[in-house]
């Protein structure tokens, strides 16, 4: 599908993405197909579960690393689009990587997240600031997408309240999580959106306890024990998955795209939207 036949059919699907979406199966040690996305749905303890009573779990989806253009197959992203539909959650994420390295395929972008569910929080990843980070956040708030850069906001959502704490991206050491906290007054009831897995370990250091992060593309080419073990070499310790960061609970997404001319193979590098069901942990 070419770029115009794309953003002709996300305005046709956008006010019915949800009717007719599937769940993609989970991919085998295999290249993947365009279009292929595993929606995986995980049960989070979370500590401000407990403030909203017996009321259903709250419903966060996530998805990460876009990279809109050449490196990710419009299937892929409409797919994803469905899939986040059909999921109904109370809150989608976006954790960075929108596009590559320019600016060239903003308009496209735009018209991706315009067709997602609302409300949405953004926070930024490295390639955004290779292709232009202002411009990225502005289309991003003109959208009606919190995007919070070393920031944090409280969201009513349906009576419930959450606290999201979002940090700048890491891999370009623009993290800032004392910043980000500082207007956190319980920062282990919050639920906290870094592009970079490795900023972790000081978000546990700041009281944070529940990390979304993404980059790592869930290895790329996940060939097993190979690619952990030559990840770990480079410093990479969080490739995909759930890990005890320090003091906080951290998944990181495989994310839907790509920005390099490799495919994605292996099972922990499917395109992947992640559903988190926010159920009560520990004391209040």
């Amino acid at each position: 599908m070419d770029r115009r036949k794309f953003l002709r059919h996300l305005a046709m699907t956008a006010a019915g993405a949800s009717v007719g979406a599937g769940v993609a199966v989970a991919g085998d040690a295999h290249a993947h197909p365009a279009g292929l996305v595993t929606q995986r749905i995980h049960q989070a303890p979370f500590r401000g579960a407990r403030l909203w009573g017996q009321r259903p779990p709250l419903r966060v989806a996530q998805l990460s690393d876009i990279h809109v253009g050449w490196g990710t197959a419009p299937e892929t992203l409409l797919q994803a689009q469905r899939l986040v539909h059909a999921a109904r959650p109370d809150l989608l994420v976006l954790t960075g990587d929108y596009l590559n390295n320019s600016l060239s395929e903003l308009d496209a972008l735009e018209a991706w997240v315009a067709s997602l569910p609302r409300p949405i929080v953004a926070t930024l990843g490295n390639h955004d600031h290779y292709s232009g980070a202002l411009a990225i956040r502005r289309m991003l708030e003109k959208q009606g997408v919190i995007t919070l850069v070393n920031e944090s906001t409280v969201l009513d959502l349906g009576s419930r309240q959450l606290t999201v704490v979002g940090l700048d991206d890491g891999f370009t050491h623009r993290d800032d999580p004392e910043l980000a906290f500082a207007h956190v007054a319980r920062p282990d009831q919050a639920l906290v959106l870094s592009h970079e897995p490795r900023t972790a370990d000081l978000i546990g250091l700041h009281g944070g306890r529940l990390v979304l992060s993404g980059h790592t593309h869930g290895g790329q080419v996940a060939l097993p024990g190979l690619t952990a073990t030559l990840t770990r070499l480079v410093g990479m310790r969080y490739l995909a998955g759930w890990y005890q960061a320090g003091d906080s609970q951290l998944y990181v997404n495989a994310g839907i795209g790509t920005s390099v001319r490799l495919p994605r193979f292996g099972q922990q590098a499917t395109p992947e939207l992640a559903v988190f069901e926010l159920v009560a942990a520990g004391p209040v």
